[in-house]
């Protein structure tokens, strides 16, 4: 069995984010800079080819001895037997020179040779009336200008990548600043709301227990004495909605996780709902797999609302005389609550939809609905390390909790 991954808390969330926003923009100014080192790259070596080959043309041109070459050059006269070439001609590019001269026309023939120590050299070949003249350029020099070029431009591009990787995480962090005031106004509206909500829950709960001992001890019906103990129940379970809510808008984000038996609450939901839908006319059963598979490691009345909730959005989407089923399995590691009614079901494109806040689905008979069942539920399993999901099933709708199992001690 695996353990229950941590929660992802608001303040995760907003470093996760800010992080993100650093990488994409450190990432698009890398993917500038790329492109512009390529570009000058480009532009350098076309540059450095259009000289070499101009200088080239130009020295065959006008060669009349092989005296004065330009700076950098050889040239070559080859005169019937007669071969003359510039002083310093590397020996080793001369059979390569020759087999040039072999295939030479009056049509300047430009092209690249290599030599010793893996130098190469630029050489324009031309034959003339009566002798052939060859201009030989050596693009060592340009090769280093290159290198250096190419080293300055790497050495220009950490220091880019460097600033921008900095850039990013100051707009990181004024970006997301909103956010993070946004997410800490609505923490401290929700432990307000909830520390205002619990001194009149202890009341109602010391009430409702005093009464609920006074109607034990009377002769009434097995039914009301039932009906009275569970309003006792659930107030203590609003009571515990309440302490969730609290420690969900802490942001020491301590949540008192414990081993949570799925199947025992999923039945004490089922028979807290079991009135509801009685009143709508619908069936509600369960069903679950081996109890001591189904353990999860989260907060029980966290747990308990989310899967009341989604009981309860079934029951209403469910027309008279339909059913709803809830089932509790166990599934490569994850504890599954699937929750399948007989309504008219939800249209998969709309999945996402339904999981946002003041999305009731449409116009429900009966209780106000304000979509937030489901959006809770989502929340919910988020904090649980789980997710919440629309099953494909051939009647009706089936959301699905999926949570990390748990081995309890």
């Amino acid at each position: 069995m695996t353990a229950a991954a941590p929660p992802l808390g608001d303040d995760v969330l907003v470093r996760r984010a800010a992080r993100g926003i650093a990488v994409q923009a450190a990432g698009l100014v890398g993917l500038a800079l790329l492109l512009l080192v390529a570009l000058a790259t480009l532009v350098v070596v076309r540059g450095q080819a259009s000289s070499a080959d101009a200088l080239l043309r130009s020295t065959v041109a006008t060669a009349d001895d092989v005296g004065d070459p330009p700076p950098g050059t050889w040239i070559v006269l080859a005169r019937g037997n007669q071969l003359a070439s510039s002083p310093g001609l590397p020996a080793a590019i001369r059979p390569a020179l020759d087999r040039l001269r072999g295939a030479a026309t009056q049509r300047r023939l430009l092209t690249n040779i290599s030599g010793d120590a893996d130098r190469e050299y630029r050489v324009a070949t031309q034959q003339r009336v009566g002798q052939t003249v060859q201009a030989v350029l050596d693009l060592t020099p340009e090769h280093q200008q290159r290198s250096r070029l190419l080293k300055a431009m790497g050495a220009a591009s950490v220091l880019g990548l460097a600033f921008a990787g900095l850039l990013g995480v100051l707009l990181g962090r004024r970006s997301v600043r909103p956010l993070a005031q946004a997410l800490a106004l609505q923490r401290t509206f929700v432990a307000d709301a909830s520390h205002e909500l619990r001194t009149p829950l202890t009341l109602l709960s010391t009430r409702s227990q005093l009464l609920d001992r006074a109607i034990q001890t009377s002769d009434l019906d097995p039914q009301i004495l039932e009906d009275s103990r569970g309003v006792v129940q659930d107030v203590q379970r609003l009571g515990e909605v309440v302490d969730d809510l609290l420690l969900a808008a802490d942001p020491r984000g301590d949540d008192r996780r414990e081993p949570v038996g799925l199947a025992r609450l999923v039945e004490e939901v089922v028979a807290s709902a079991s009135a509801h839908a009685a009143d709508a006319q619908v069936t509600l059963t369960s069903v679950a797999d081996d109890p001591t598979q189904l353990w999860v490691q989260g907060f029980a009345p966290a747990l308990r609302r989310a899967v009341l909730a989604l009981v309860e959005n079934a029951i209403d989407h469910t027309p008279p005389l339909g059913e709803v089923l809830v089932r509790t399995r166990r599934e490569r590691g994850a504890v599954i609550v699937s929750v399948s009614d007989t309504g008219p079901g939800i249209d998969p494109r709309a999945a996402h939809d339904v999981l946002r806040r003041f999305h009731s689905g449409g116009h429900r008979a009966g209780r106000a609905h304000y979509g937030l069942g489901l959006a809770l539920t989502h929340d919910v399993a988020n904090r649980h390390g789980g997710q919440l999901r629309l099953a494909a099933s051939g009647v009706g709708a089936t959301f699905e909790l999926v949570l990390p199992g748990h081995a309890p001690d």
